[in-house]
This record gives C-alpha cells, structure tokens and sequence, in this order.
C-alpha cells in the first residue's frame, strides 16, 4: 500500500493518469452513437427488471399492511407471508380492472364526442371572432382580427390532430401487443416475484454488505435507508391519495352540473394533480377549455368550482395527508420542480420534493454532525497546544 502510495505522489504517474483520461474521453465522445445504441439495448434488456423492482417496492406496503393487520394470527411465516402476497396481487388487479371497466369506456366516449363536435366548436369560435371584429368596425377600433382568426384555426387544427392522433394510437396500443406492453407484462410478473423472493432476497442483500461494511457502520445506514423509505412512501402515498380525492370531488361536480366530458375532466384534473404547484393549474385550465367550447357558462361555474376545490385541497386535505413536514423550505419548492423538470422531464418534477427530502435528511443526520465533530476535534488540538509566552526583555528581568 506504501508503495503505492509512493508511485501515486510522482508526477510521471499524474501525468499518465490525466492522459489515459483524456484518451477515454476522446474515445467516448468520438463514439458516441456507439455507446448510445448499447446503452438503449441494454435499457431494453434490464427495464423488465427495473419495472419489478419499482413494482414490488411500492407493492411492499400493501402486503406489510396484510401481513400486520390482517392475518396477524397465521403463526407460520411463510404461510401469513404467502396469504398476504395473493391478497395483494387480488386487490391490485381488482383495483386495477375496476379502474379500466368504469374509466376507459367513458373517456372513449368523451374523446369521441369532442372529436366528432370539433367543427362546431370551431364555428363558434370563428362566429365569437366575426361578432368581435364587427364590433371593433362599428367603433371605429383598428384591430387586425385576420392574425387572431389565423391563430385560432392553426391552433385548433393542431389540437385536433393531436387528440386524432392520440385516439388512434391509444386503439392501436389496444388491439395489438407490442415491446412496450410486453416488457410492462414480464415486469409486473418480476415484481410479483420479487414479492414473493421478498425474504431471501433481502437476506442475500444483507449478507453481502455485512461482508463489505462494518456492523456499527451497517446499522446507521439501515437507520437511515429506513428514514429514506418512510419519507418516499409517505409522500407517494399521499401524493396518489390526493389526486384520487381531486378527481373524485371533479367527477361527482361534473355529474351534478350535467357537464359534457365528466369522465375526461375528472380523470385529467386528477392526474395533473399529481404535479406539484403548477399541475392544478394545468387540470383547472384543460377543463375550462373543453367545457368553453360547448358552453361558456359551464366553465364559468366550473372555474369557481376548481379554485373552491383546490382552496380546500391545499388548505385542508393537503396538510392532513401530509402530516410529517419534508424539511423543504417553500421557496426552493419551485426551483426543485424546475430542476427536476429539466434534468428528468414528468418524472423528475413528481420526484423532485421526495428526493430533495432526502437529501436535507442527510445533511442533518449525517453531515451536520461530522462537521461539528470535526469542529469540536480542531477545538481541543488547538486547546491542548500550550499558549506560547512573550519572552522578557534582559533589562526588565534586572
């Protein structure tokens, strides 16, 4: 190790070292649709993988809440574990299946009749343009209302081939199975195994860094891997729970006002809702769009609905759900959806605030006090050092 050690301080090693970099970089930026192909095959080999591991993480909950709650007085470990895994998997896929049965046939509908309704609601906004561009004549106003018109039709020409394009795609995702679904399909069945592997794997996974890491070392991490756990989950957890409420509150307006595309609305409110800050927003905005183009009245009453609705939600069901604070201070909320946004597209900005969580979880528990350790051991090597003494001058010792 010495030797080593001694090899490392000469420059000849530096030197070959920043050179073998430089070649690697040079190799790896002069190849690198080479490397970006594996890298994709590889994605497509290892993402069934990944799938099941995200699938049994979030899984592990309900079978934990089965295991504890529900079959508490099975006595045999495997059995009470192999009964509350059959009871998970049975609530997702009904969950699931419920889901799909009372959502997608009235979003199909919704889809539908805004597709096939589309050239009136065109006609009308073309209609509301004339009446504007009368009035501004007949008031000797001098508005240019061709560019506004010519706006309006490419952007409605563009909503519409986008949501044509969308109807087609989502029947043909339908009618035909393709790599996607499939590795979606062996991805829920790795999960299940892994679920099921749950015990053993982790296990294996212990055993291996107790052979790497020392015990004390081990247990602070386990600590503090299970607070990661605890705040990821929880958010997830509530975060999922809260759009459920949004659309359910969304869906029951809706049907109440006898408003065109319920099930439509409800489902996209609830999904934006997912996003923080700016995803009710979004929600709120959609709806009103559709709704305007049947009938401006209904969204007038659905845009007081919405900021009724999200006031409550953020005022009330929000901290409920949320009960233990993520440390976050309310300012850099927006920089983090930001961030997140631009380095992980959708899923960074759902993730951003979890993530950011962790991290000021270890910057409390774990940096904060190796800095004051570090702080408190200067202290003492400087207060151990004896203070030096001013030499007297000869004279005055005479």
């Amino acid at each position: 190790m010495k030797k080593f050690e001694q090899y490392l301080s000469k420059p000849w090693v530096a030197y070959t070292f920043a050179a073998g970099v430089a070649v690697v970089l040079y190799l790896l930026l002069t190849n690198i649709s080479v490397f970006t192909n594996w890298f994709k095959d590889f994605w497509k080999l290892i993402s069934p993988v990944v799938i099941g591991i995200v699938v049994a993480y979030l899984l592990d909950p309900v079978h934990d809440f089965f295991y504890d709650k529900v079959f508490f007085k099975i006595k045999k470990h495997t059995t009470r574990h192999m009964a509350a895994v059959v009871t998970t998997v049975v609530c997702i896929v009904l969950v699931l299946a419920i889901l799909l049965v009372a959502l997608i046939p009235s979003l199909a509908q919704s889809v539908t009749k805004l597709i096939l309704n589309w050239n009136s609601y065109t006609d009308k906004i073309e209609g509301l343009i004339d009446k504007a561009a009368a009035f501004a004549e007949s008031k000797n106003i001098n508005v240019d209302f061709k560019n506004v018109y010519d706006f309006v039709e490419n952007s409605m020409a563009k909503l519409f081939n986008l949501l044509k394009n969308n109807v087609q795609t989502i029947f043909s995702v339908i009618g035909t199975v393709g790599s996607s679904v499939t590795n979606i399909a062996v991805g829920l069945l790795f999960g299940v195994c892994f679920l099921v592997a749950e015990d053993s794997l982790l296990a294996l996974l212990k055993r291996i860094r107790f052979a790497f890491i020392k015990e004390d070392r081990l247990e602070r991490e386990n600590a503090l891997f299970g607070r990661f756990n605890s705040v990821f989950l929880s958010y997830v957890g509530a975060t999922l729970l809260d759009a459920l409420i949004i659309g359910i509150g969304t869906l029951i307006f809706t049907l109440i006002m006898r408003m065109p595309y319920a099930t439509l609305i409800a489902a996209v409110c609830a999904i934006t809702n997912i996003i923080p800050t700016f995803g009710p927003m979004i929600g709120g905005a959609v709806g009103i769009f559709f709704l305007i183009l049947d009938k401006p009245i209904n969204a007038l009453w659905f845009l007081i609905f919405i900021c009724l609705w999200q006031s409550v939600d953020g005022m009330i069901i929000k901290p409920k759900l949320f009960k233990d604070s993520l440390g976050i201070p309310g300012v850099w909320t927006l920089v983090l959806i930001i961030l997140g946004g631009k380095f992980a597209g959708m899923l960074g900005i759902i993730l951003a605030i979890p993530f950011a969580a962790i991290m000021v979880i270890i910057y409390k528990e774990y940096i904060l006090p190796r800095l004051e350790k570090r702080r408190l051991k200067i202290n003492a090597s400087g207060a151990s050092q004896p203070e030096p003494q001013e030499e007297i001058p000869a004279e005055t010792k005479e």
